[in-house]
């Protein structure tokens, strides 16, 4: 496992678990990204937010927040 913040652009990741609290675990939840789905890396530059495809919407997280979601590679 990885965090969102390291995996690499193109791929395709599922969400493994959070280290954060109830209100971020909700916000991420308010933008489809739970525990379980697949999501798409569509684009992560050094500095911009990371663009991610959830189950067909583009989502942009900032880098705090990906480093806080745990991933895995599909």
């Amino acid at each position: 496992m990885e965090t969102l913040l390291n995996a690499k652009q193109g791929k395709e990741v599922e969400i493994v678990s959070f280290n954060g609290g109830s209100n971020f675990v909700l916000k991420l939840y308010k933008l489809g990204i739970q525990e379980g789905v697949k999501i798409k890396i569509k684009k992560k530059d050094k500095i911009c937010p990371i663009l991610l495809d959830v189950n067909g919407s583009t989502v942009a997280i900032g880098r705090g927040m990906a480093s806080k979601i745990l991933v895995k590679e599909n």
